[in-house]
């Protein structure tokens, strides 16, 4: 397969990347999504050299991925051929329990999408 170039900007600066061709659009939006967070962390805790900004999105991302992938396994250890004509034990069945701290975890990782979905919605 042949190799394409794209540029990302993330916070002002270019990085040019190596990719499949094909995958050019996909890697420009990888980019956008860093960059988003980068620009952030930037109005919270102000321009604190490139590499400290690149480490903390990255750690941000690390904990989107940790968070999704554990409430990806409590899906998948519920058992979807479980059903039942009794409503109430349908939605008895149909209920997660989560903790105070998966609930905060929850609440942090929507929030940081609406922030992510209104700063590239003002761009």
């Amino acid at each position: 397969m042949s190799q394409s170039n794209v540029t990302v900007r993330i916070n002002g600066q270019p990085y040019q990347m190596g990719c499949d061709a094909g995958q050019e659009s996909h890697i420009e939006e990888m980019g956008r999504n860093v960059d988003a967070i980068v620009q952030q962390l930037v109005g919270s805790v102000g321009q604190i050299g490139d590499a400290r900004l690149l480490a903390m999105a990255g750690l941000i991302l690390s904990d989107q991925v940790q968070t999704a992938n554990h409430q990806a396994s409590l899906v998948a250890t519920h058992d979807p051929h479980s059903f039942t004509d009794d409503p109430a034990t349908a939605q008895k069945e149909n209920t997660v329990t989560l903790t105070v701290e998966q609930m905060d975890n929850l609440v942090n990782q929507i929030t940081k999408m609406a922030q992510t979905i209104e700063y590239l919605a003002e761009s």
